[in-house]
């Protein structure tokens, strides 16, 4: 953990800090529902770019990927358009219901450090 927060200082930076998250309860809005996240997790980066863009990354200690597919059946039942095609590279895209391109991506950082960031932007009003 220590190695992934000073690949982040960057981030520290520009004002943005790690932040514990104690439970996966604290769903945000614009996270398509369904799309639950594991309940011990660290915030590594939550920000909103503008007034369409969402950004959320945390740092887990166990694989997620067995939830890709929890998750695509997720966005399949909530009517959204899914895209499995860059599974192998640990990415499913996803849009529909106001979300132009969303994504949520998988990556290994160490032996026991994973990182899931869930993007979306969503279609002008």
């Amino acid at each position: 953990m220590q190695s992934l927060l000073r690949r982040c200082a960057s981030l520290v930076l520009v004002g943005l800090f790690a932040l514990p998250l104690a439970t996966a309860a604290e769903t945000r809005a614009w996270i398509p529902h369904g799309i639950t996240l594991p309940d011990e997790h660290e915030i590594m980066l939550e920000q909103q770019i503008g007034s369409s863009t969402h950004i959320l990354q945390i740092l887990v200690e166990t694989d997620p990927l067995p939830l890709f597919d929890e998750w695509q059946a997720a966005l399949i039942a909530g009517g959204y358009e899914v895209d499995d095609s860059m599974l192998f590279d640990g990415r499913l895209l996803f849009s529909g219901i106001g979300v132009e391109t969303g994504q949520i991506v998988v990556q290994q950082f160490e032996v026991a450090e994973f990182m899931i960031q869930i993007d979306a932007t969503f279609a002008a009003e």
